[in-house]
């Protein structure tokens, strides 16, 4: 099972109050050769979180029988977490690069309103790459 923890304060009274958005994510798997879970915390977004479990789950799902029969589960599942973080900042890199290789594109010093009009395709691409850097 996966799913999201929601993020509560709680008063002097022990009821608990909706705090913040949740940004983290987690996963169980409860079978009968393996039981694993983990939390994967979101930091200013829950698209670190989230890339995470989907990649995880994904290397478990695909390797565990080998995982097994070499009797080596533990040691496979710290190399795929050290790849999954790996791959997770690779892709905000080739983000990032893009985002350089646009800006480079706009004169320095322009206003935003100025460049939003005068290269609309590229402002746009810049926001939706923020969006992807920061999750």
């Amino acid at each position: 099972s996966e799913g999201t923890v929601e993020n509560v304060r709680y008063h002097r009274d022990a009821a608990p109050v909706p705090d913040h958005k949740n940004e983290d994510t987690y996963f169980v798997i409860d079978e009968e050769r393996l039981q694993a879970c983990a939390l994967c915390d979101g930091h200013d977004g829950a698209s670190a979180a989230m890339f995470a479990v989907e990649n995880i789950k994904y290397y478990i799902d695909s390797n565990l029988e080998r995982w097994l029969q070499n009797d080596c589960v533990e040691t496979n599942l710290k190399q795929c977490i050290l790849l999954t973080d790996g791959n997770f900042f690779e892709q905000r890199r080739k983000y990032v690069e893009e985002k350089r290789r646009i800006k480079v594109q706009i004169p320095d010093g322009m206003k935003s309103y100025q460049a939003s009009q005068q290269y609309p395709r590229e402002v746009a691409r810049l926001q939706e790459l923020e969006s992807l850097i920061s999750g």
